[in-house]
């Protein structure tokens, strides 16, 4: 079977799905669009990745790009949708990713550094049960009343303490994103070369079906241009958020397949990693024709379902 032919698995032969199940060992799948929408699961989708853990024994990760709930957050509601993941150790989530990476940097002491979060209050949370403190997230920061920018600055950046001991800057989706919020990011990040700068995600818009709203990549874009500083992404499509699994659990990219709903996002991570990749057609996609209509502009998936619930009837 040809790599990115985003093949419907619907129309293969039982020994096809047996050599495709055959294929992988272990299994990451997406979380909003592919199991489960806000706090409801997509029907069919729990007794899928059950069956591929119980009845054919491979291994199986939830991987996110929702910044606004911790590791464990998200692991009590896969709990509670019906999914049985063995721990939090298969949830991987932008806020975990983000806690590891400052533990394990030799540039971050978390007894003398702090971070700066423009996002949401899930991200202190994490780095709170990590040891790390944090300021500023899940707060709104604006000019008072009256205030120009220049008395902002003088008051909040003529202390040399504005910037002193902060180890890093880390970019969620923030709905109370600002001016100030910007400036502060700017100065902390201009201030200290070697603060790391950290984003959960680019994922620069949401589109729902009456509306599209900001996001995060679209936040942490301002700060960019301003520090003159690149962020690094904890979340997908990029490859590092796979070292731990590969370092400690030996996981094998080749024998890996990635289910999600996002071409850009979950496709473009599987191919960025050797992945194979499974798109469904839950989330942004709802046919095929939808996925073979953008094969100039992204990649392409190796396989298509229109439901991951029509995987029980191949099994």
């Amino acid at each position: 079977m040809s790599r990115g032919g985003a093949i419907d698995l619907t129309g293969l032969s039982g020994e096809q799905v047996s050599e495709w199940l055959q294929s992988f060992d272990t299994v990451l799948c997406d979380g909003d669009g592919t199991i489960w929408q806000d706090d409801t699961a997509i029907a069919g989708a729990p007794d899928v990745v059950n069956a591929l853990q119980d009845r054919f024994d491979k291994k199986v990760y939830l991987i996110t790009n929702n910044g606004l709930k911790t590791r464990q957050e998200l692991f009590e509601r896969s709990q509670r949708l019906g999914f049985h993941l063995p721990s939090d150790r298969h949830i991987i989530s932008p806020t975990a990713a983000i806690a590891d990476y400052l533990v394990g940097s030799p540039q971050f002491d978390r007894t003398r550094h702090k971070v700066y979060v423009v996002g949401n209050a899930a991200i202190a949370r994490e780095l709170r049960q990590h040891g790390i403190d944090s300021y500023g997230a899940g707060g709104t920061e604006e000019l008072p009343a009256g205030d120009k920018w220049p008395d902002f600055v003088a008051r909040e950046f003529g202390n040399p303490e504005a910037a002193r001991n902060v180890g890093a800057v880390v970019v969620g989706w923030d709905e109370y994103f600002s001016y100030c919020k910007m400036a502060r990011a700017c100065h902390i990040l201009c201030s200290n070369p070697d603060a790391a700068f950290l984003v959960t995600n680019r994922d620069a818009v949401h589109k729902y079906p009456a509306f599209c709203i900001p996001g995060t990549g679209a936040f942490v874009a301002g700060i960019e241009a301003c520090s003159e500083r690149e962020a690094l992404e904890m979340g997908k499509p990029n490859p590092l958020v796979l070292e731990p699994l590969t370092k400690a659990e030996g996981l094998r990219t080749e024998r890996t397949l990635m289910i999600g709903d996002c071409l850009k996002i979950d496709v473009g991570f599987a191919s960025n990693c050797g992945m194979l990749s499974l798109l469904v057609g839950t989330g942004r996609y709802n046919n095929l024709s939808d996925v073979r209509r953008e094969k100039d502009r992204l990649p392409q998936p190796d396989f298509y379902l229109p439901r991951l619930s029509d995987l029980l009837n191949l099994l």
